[in-house]
């Protein structure tokens, strides 16, 4: 029988194969799960806006909550800032 701790690990990790395949597989698991994130994410929310659509909000709300989800864009925080600047001169 074939014992994990009689194996010659040392024949194993001589091998200059181990790094690049080990590298490979650390980045095939990053990407893999990334997108899996994104596509996770997107699903939530569609999920999302078809309960708001179903519960009657508009377009606008809709915007607002999704907006608010995301944290802003720095483009829209920019915007908003001189806005706020316009009306405060």
């Amino acid at each position: 029988m074939f014992i994990l701790a009689e194996a010659d690990w040392g024949a194993v990790f001589d091998s200059p194969f181990v790094v690049p395949v080990c590298g490979g597989i650390v980045v095939i698991v990053v990407v893999l799960s990334s997108v899996w994130r994104s596509l996770e994410k997107t699903r939530i929310e569609a999920r999302l806006k078809e309960q708001m659509i179903a519960s009657g909000f508009s377009a606008d709300e809709i915007e607002r909550v999704i907006r608010a989800t995301k944290g802003g864009d720095e483009d829209d925080d920019a915007e908003g800032k001189e806005a706020e600047s316009q009306g405060a001169a």
